[in-house]
């Protein structure tokens, strides 16, 4: 029975979303000859109209022929002809394959839609997939299509044998046609993919709940051969004498930004948006790449990469900024409140004149003929940092403040 697919847009991407920033750390790798990942359960997999496969593969030696290496197998013919394979092998060639129903449901045979020759390349990570809207199969590499192939009609279900990576599922012909390198990145959807959509999410992990994804392995796990279905179809995989590497086809994770210091001008490396923040709070106005930090503190700016990853620093700690005495500080307090600067003199000090000077050096308010304390209201100066020298009848007094 053919799907209905309700259309959905959603801002940015259409179907996909990007929730998962999480590093990607493992594929597997398989020796071409004994070694596949096999599945219990077929849950979402008997698709029969639109679809879309898609993998990243590291290919090390192909097969005589382009249908000789498996990537993702769900086809059989012993038990009649039904299903789809994404496969590749020969010169360097991808291949998709299904058993096809003509526009009337009427069987006919296996359909097949094969790349140039060396549109794969040995020993490098590439990006495959194969979609069918139910007019058209297509075949891209690296989100690029290479090649497209008209069918009107549906795709026969295969009902009968559990989907494979890395080898044919059909075991009435025996186990063959193995995958020789490292998968990574497997995913089933039962809907064809735009080239836009696979583009926007084939270099980063996807979210398990998005529109029409019916099966996502990924291969992150610390250890093992259970290989967990990230979506809700929930086909655990079991990955049979090969291994898992940690050389994977994109990073995903974003890369911890670093601070630079100078003086209290604080760099952060590259990225997409910037969150200063002070103290674990973030500061309203810590929105660019630089922020020149207003008082004493810790510090550390959280940024959003180029794909959408948040990551955050490690704390910088700056001083020499905010209150902080610079010369005799035993016969005066400054007090930076809320809404004003208090001087308060001890010792039977007095204050004869008290002036506040910007980071230019001008002179922006000034007291004099004060006795034990000056008041400044602060809703007269910008944000920034200010120089307050006191005159006392014991001496120059000096101090920095901040405003914000």
């Amino acid at each position: 029975m053919k799907k209905i697919l309700l259309i959905i847009l959603t801002l940015g991407f259409g179907y996909q979303t990007y929730s998962q920033c999480t590093a990607n750390t493992k594929s597997i790798l398989l020796n071409g000859t004994s070694n596949y990942v096999s599945f219990n359960t077929d849950n979402n997999l008997q698709i029969d109209s639109a679809i879309t496969v898609e993998a990243w593969i590291k290919p090390t030696a192909f097969g005589a022929n382009n249908y000789t290496n498996s990537i993702f197998c769900k086809h059989s013919w012993t038990q009649g002809e039904m299903g789809y394979v994404l496969r590749c092998g020969g010169s360097g060639q991808l291949s998709f394959n299904f058993a096809g129903l003509d526009s009337t449901g009427a069987p006919t045979s296996w359909q097949n839609v094969v790349s140039p020759t060396s549109a794969l390349t040995l020993n490098t990570w590439q990006h495959v997939a194969a979609t069918y809207d139910g007019d058209t199969a297509r075949l891209f590499v690296n989100t690029i299509q290479v090649t497209a192939f008209a069918f009107k009609g549906s795709i026969v279900p295969s009902t009968t044998f559990p989907a494979c990576i890395g080898r044919l599922s059909d075991t009435g012909v025996g186990a063959s046609r193995y995958f020789s390198g490292q998968i990574d990145e497997v995913r089933v959807w039962n809907r064809a993919e735009s080239q836009a959509e696979l583009a926007a999410g084939y270099n980063r992990h996807i979210s398990p709940t998005s529109p029409g994804l019916v099966g996502y392995w990924n291969f992150n796990v610390v250890s093992g051969t259970n290989l967990p279905d990230q979506t809700s179809s929930a086909n655990a995989a079991t990955l049979t004498s090969g291994t898992l590497s940690p050389n994977v086809p994109f990073y995903q994770g974003a890369l911890t930004p670093i601070i630079t210091t100078n003086g209290a001008l604080l760099t952060s490396t590259s990225a997409t948006t910037y969150q200063w923040n002070y103290n674990g709070q973030p500061i309203v106005t810590g929105v660019n790449q630089s922020y020149t930090a207003t008082q004493n503190g810790t510090y550390t700016v959280t940024i959003i990469d180029s794909i959408g990853c948040p990551a955050t620093s490690a704390p910088v700690i700056i001083t020499g900024v905010g209150i902080q005495e610079i010369s005799n500080s035993n016969n005066l307090i400054v007090k930076n409140l809320p809404n004003s600067i208090e001087i308060v003199a001890m010792n039977s000090t007095k204050i004869e004149s008290a002036q506040i000077f910007n980071s230019n050096g001008s002179l922006v308010a000034e007291e004099q003929n004060q006795e034990s304390s000056v008041s400044f209201n602060k809703s007269v100066l910008a944000k920034g940092i200010y120089i307050i020298n006191v005159t006392t009848d014991k001496g120059l007094y000096q101090s920095r403040v901040a405003i914000q």
